[in-house]
C-alpha cells in the first residue's frame, strides 16, 4: 500500500505543482527580483509538492469519503496548503505581510490550480484501481 500510496502522490503532486507553477512563478518572480537565486528555491518548491502529493494520496487512500467529492476536497485541500504554507514562511520569516489582493490571489490560485487537480487525479487513481 505505501508504495502505491508514495507513487500516486508524486503524481498527483507533480502534476499540481507543474499547473500551480504555470501560473503563480510569474508573479512570485516580479516579486523575487532579478538577482534571486532560482534553483534552491525551485528544488524545495518541488519537494513540498511532492509532500503534499503524497500526503493527499494518503488521506484518500485511508479515508475514502475524500475521493467522493473531489471537487470539494481539492478546493478544500488547497486551502489548507495554503494556510499552512503561509504559516511556515512566516514563522520562519521568509514571508512579508501581504495585501487582500494577493492573499485572495494567492489563496484562489492555490486552491483552483494546485488543491483541485490533486484530488482530480486522486479520484481517478481510485477510479483505475
Amino acid at each position: 500500500m505505501w508504495a502505491r500510496v508514495a507513487l500516486m502522490g508524486a503524481a498527483e503532486g507533480a502534476a499540481g505543482g507543474v499547473l500551480f507553477g504555470i501560473v503563480y512563478f510569474p508573479a512570485a518572480l516580479r516579486r523575487m527580483g532579478a538577482d534571486a537565486q532560482l534553483a534552491p528555491y525551485a528544488a524545495l518548491y518541488a519537494a513540498a509538492c511532492l509532500a503534499w502529493g503524497v500526503g493527499y494520496a494518503y488521506l484518500a487512500a485511508t479515508q475514502p469519503q475524500v475521493n467522493r467529492f473531489p471537487v470539494l476536497s481539492g478546493l478544500s485541500f488547497g486551502v489548507v496548503v495554503y494556510v499552512v504554507t503561509q504559516l511556515v514562511l512566516y514563522g520562519i520569516a521568509a514571508e512579508q505581510i501581504h495585501t487582500a489582493q494577493q492573499v485572495a490571489f494567492g489563496l484562489s490560485v492555490t486552491c483552483v490550480f494546485f488543491g483541485l487537480p490533486v484530488a482530480l487525479i486522486a479520484r481517478l487513481f481510485e477510479r483505475a484501481r
